[in-house]
């Protein structure tokens, strides 16, 4: 861990695990979309491509 890690958004943190356990919280598909255009980890586009999926389902039912 970096120690502007402690003055970042967890969604900008260095570590991946700790982006993935913010996207898992997250209901802002704004910013889930700009996780998947610009975070630099597979895992961590993936897990936000699906948090997005999910929260776009549970709003259509």
């Amino acid at each position: 861990m970096k120690f502007s890690d402690f003055f970042v958004p967890k969604y900008v943190h260095s570590n991946p695990q700790v982006r993935i356990k913010f996207i898992g919280k997250t209901t802002d598909v704004t910013l889930l979309e700009s996780i998947v255009e610009k975070d630099q980890d597979g895992e961590v586009v993936q897990a936000a491509r699906q948090r997005i999926q999910a929260l776009t389902v549970s709003h259509t039912e």
